[in-house]
């Protein structure tokens, strides 16, 4: 079963007096990209939570956020620190001591105006023991979010995995209703040569034989399709296994898909026979949507 590399996961993970809201989610991408935004206080676990994820997705831009907050109000964020409060106010005093003697106007503060002061409100730091019991918990219950994560991107691959499938099957239908047509085809296009010779011969008195049968060769190569309906074909039942598959197969379905446009370019490049350029450009609608679905395959 193919992976999506879109997907999405959240969950609240209680740590002592610590609750911490995690989310991961992703998009498709060409290579493996993972932002990671914790607090302050945690980013020297990046590198640990860096490797569990990595170790578990190939593919996808992938967004981890980690938001911390302590519930108890003893813990809660900012204290109030006096020293620097009191230091704060002696200096004020001291300039509007200063004011006075020069006889300049010195505006009345406010005690909102002290909580802008540098210092006044501290953040609080977390304790060291508080840091190993958060790494601890982390990387025991961050593997269960990768998981709910990964199977989002499981469940989305199902879906994608139907619509690959049905446009497979399309194609090689397709496929199937050109090699009908083709003998259609090769007798429209003699009929057209022999007109066409016959136009030669009555204009030219004479006719060079090794020139003619030059230039038949060259037509007869420029008008089969054959080489590029086998590829075609052989593309196609590769694609079949690797949608079927369980591993990372996005890079190589993109790959293939490619190789599908192209012959299919060739074959409408060459067809000169209208029922044939319809199934052409029918089939081409349906690489080109075959493409567009593979870009979010893992």
């Amino acid at each position: 079963m193919i992976n999506s590399m879109t997907g999405y996961a959240s969950d609240t993970i209680l740590v002592g007096n610590f609750s911490l809201d995690a989310e991961i989610k992703s998009v498709n991408s060409k290579s493996f990209d993972l932002k990671i935004y914790l607090p302050e206080y945690m980013t020297f676990m990046e590198n640990d939570i860096r490797q569990l994820v990595s170790k578990q997705i190939a593919r996808g831009s992938i967004v981890l956020k980690i938001k911390a907050k302590q519930n108890d109000e003893a813990s809660s964020n900012f204290t109030l620190n006096n020293e620097v409060l009191n230091t704060a106010i002696d200096e004020i005093k001291t300039i509007e001591q200063k004011c006075d003697e020069k006889n300049i106007q010195f505006s009345p503060l406010t005690v909102l105006d002290f909580f802008s002061v540098k210092g006044v409100w501290e953040e609080n730091k977390i304790s060291q023991t508080d840091t190993v019991e958060l790494k601890s918990v982390m990387l025991d219950k961050l593997p269960e979010l990768i998981k709910k994560f990964i199977e989002t991107r499981r469940i989305e691959g199902q879906g994608l995995q139907a619509i690959l499938v049905e446009k497979l099957s399309s194609i090689m239908e397709f496929i199937k209703e050109i090699d009908k047509i083709l003998p259609d085809r090769s007798r429209h296009l003699k009929k057209n040569f022999k007109t066409a010779l016959d136009k030669i011969i009555n204009e030219q008195n004479q006719v060079d034989e090794n020139r003619l049968e030059q230039e038949i060769a060259l037509l007869v190569i420029k008008q089969d399709i054959q080489e590029e309906l086998d590829r075609l074909k052989v593309h196609i039942v590769s694609m079949q296994d690797l949608v079927n598959s369980s591993n990372v197969v996005g890079k190589k379905l993109d790959f293939l898909s490619q190789e599908l446009n192209r012959e299919v370019n060739t074959i409408c490049s060459k067809s000169q026979y209208s029922d044939l350029t319809k199934l052409g450009i029918e089939m081409k609608t349906l690489v080109d949507q075959f493409r567009e679905q593979v870009q979010n395959v893992e």
